[in-house]
């Protein structure tokens, strides 16, 4: 296998993302208010899915590494994973372009993102290598705990959770392919072929008010002490289901560390207005605990509760 990581943010992208236009100047949303989901949306379903018993199709990937201290975190070089859904696609019988899935066709269109369709998730995004680092840097506890990765893609942060020895790590993505061909595969590559630690990895994929439910139906001892999640609120649409999720699935004692830009030109998001949106709602303390000025501005933010929902 083939070791190596690069990692390039070109300009059109650097504009795109960064919280000012070419002109300097940001702009301004109203933020989300608390409310049930009653749009007429098709929601992408809930799903787990399992780690398959044949991963030969991977085995013509490169293996791209992520140093964080002593530790080596692979996973599959994405654009060998693109390459591979393209064949794919191309050997299968489509009737029409509509029988393509929306992560081939983003692929084909060369799009690293479609609100609703494809969330970006075969990409490193800047911010879940700022997270991991962030991790490592500040010692986070990890060991023993049950951790949920949010938007996961890849899933760097919580393949370094992984590492660390957490006794659960759960892994979710809205596209069902990107947990497929991306995450569980990069998964494995960081778990010895003799693993007696009976670590309780999970994969899930969909919508998250539906992800939401699926959880919460289950034993509340399954709630999660630690959630991590990146680059999950480059939309102000995202806030309201983001946050339900949150709360819903965080043990009371938990913490949320969530890894996002300050603000993200042309959607609105981004971390000021979202800390607005939680201090507004009055359940979670929230707070910068790491900056980074270097290209971008991004930031590291906590969340815990001020008390114990009640419901």
């Amino acid at each position: 296998m083939s070791f190596q990581f690069n990692f390039d943010v070109s300009v059109d992208e650097e504009q795109h993302l960064s919280g000012e236009d070419s002109k300097g100047n940001s702009e301004n949303a109203s933020l989300p208010t608390d409310s049930t989901n009653n749009s007429t949306e098709a929601l992408r379903e809930a799903k787990e899915l399992f780690t398959p018993t044949d991963l030969t199709a991977y085995e013509s990937c490169a293996v791209d590494v992520v140093k964080v201290g002593d530790l080596e975190l692979c996973f599959l070089n994405p654009d060998d994973v693109e390459s591979e859904l393209i064949i794919s696609s191309f050997s299968q019988d489509l009737k029409s372009e509509e029988d393509e899935s929306d992560v081939s066709k983003a692929v084909d269109g060369h799009s690293d993102l479609i609100p609703k369709v494809y969330e970006g998730g075969l990409k490193v995004w800047e911010c879940s290598l700022d997270l991991v680092h962030f991790l490592h840097d500040a010692e986070i506890p990890v060991k023993n705990k049950r951790v949920l990765e949010l938007g996961c893609g890849i899933g760097l942060p919580g393949i370094y959770a992984v590492k660390k020895e957490a006794a659960a790590v759960h892994f979710q993505d809205y596209n069902e392919e990107v947990i497929e061909h991306m995450t569980i595969p990069s998964v494995i590559l960081n778990k010895p072929e003799e693993d007696s630690t009976n670590q309780d990895l999970r994969y899930l994929s969909g919508d998250w008010s539906l992800v939401q439910k699926l959880l919460s139906s289950e034993d509340q001892s399954t709630k999660y002490d630690v959630i991590l999640t990146s680059e999950t609120i480059y939309s102000l649409e995202s806030y309201d289901k983001l946050y339900h999720i949150l709360r819903a699935v965080l043990r009371p004692t938990g913490v949320i560390y969530l890894a996002a830009k300050t603000h993200y030109f042309g959607v609105g998001g981004g971390t000021r207005s979202f800390e607005d949106m939680v201090k507004q709602r009055g359940e979670f303390s929230i707070e910068v605990c790491k900056t980074y000025t270097q290209g971008v501005k991004r930031e590291i933010l906590k969340m815990s509760f001020l008390e114990a929902p009640k419901d």
